[in-house]
């Protein structure tokens, strides 16, 4: 399963019931959606719900080459007592045609169960475009900033839902402007800033967006 979960969906009269499993273990509940709930994401492709002490946020969005996703961001949580809560978030990225069909009780029922699959891995990173190469020759020019560089992409941009981030040269030596391209056609702009460019050993490249 590497990093991906297992979803196993209940269907019932008027709702259905979800449970997760993964590698760091299983959900503390089955989290309970009204199927009018599922019908207002139809319209609204986003909506918040909650079942007993956790919440689940649903949003419909279109994936690389056009396929509907449901991304399901699960907040589990427990009462520990004295006024408190404790738990955790989980993200959930299910292909959104067979739960539809599946909620709607196409499937075939095995123990209750209509729905077992393994939720869609992340998507690869999505391609780095440097469409100018003034402050990128710069750094690949010394090892060091060529090192801090690499390091700093491969640790950043695995954004899912995103096809491109186009870099451009920043007035600052050695940094970046960047935007990056969502599928649904949004962007978001920022820049990939070297921070203490005087010395070169110590200095660090940060995100800002």
């Amino acid at each position: 399963m590497n990093n991906r979960t297992m979803a196993i969906v209940y269907v019932d009269r008027d709702s259905i019931s979800l449970k997760t499993c993964s590698r760091n273990g299983c959900s503390p509940q089955h989290f309970i959606i009204l199927n009018k709930e599922l019908q207002r994401l139809e319209e609204e492709k986003c909506l918040i719900t909650k079942d007993i002490h956790s919440y689940a946020e649903l949003r419909l969005c279109n994936a690389v080459g056009g396929a509907k996703v449901l991304e399901l961001s699960f907040t589990w949580l427990k009462d520990a007592g004295r006024d408190s809560v404790s738990g955790y978030t989980e993200r959930v990225r299910l292909p959104y045609e067979p739960f539809r069909s599946y909620a709607a009780g196409e499937g075939e029922t095995i123990d209750r169960t209509r729905w077992r699959l393994l939720s869609i891995p992340e998507q690869n990173r999505p391609k780095l475009e440097f469409h100018s190469r003034k402050n990128l020759k710069a750094v690949v020019e010394n090892p060091i900033l060529r090192h801090k560089l690499g390091k700093f992409l491969d640790q950043h941009f695995n954004w899912y839902n995103y096809e491109r981030i186009v870099l451009t040269d920043d007035y600052l030596p050695y940094s970046f402007f960047f935007e990056g391209y969502m599928v649904q056609g949004a962007k978001t702009c920022g820049g990939v800033i070297l921070h203490g460019e005087e010395n070169i050993q110590t200095a660090k490249y940060g995100i800002h967006t």
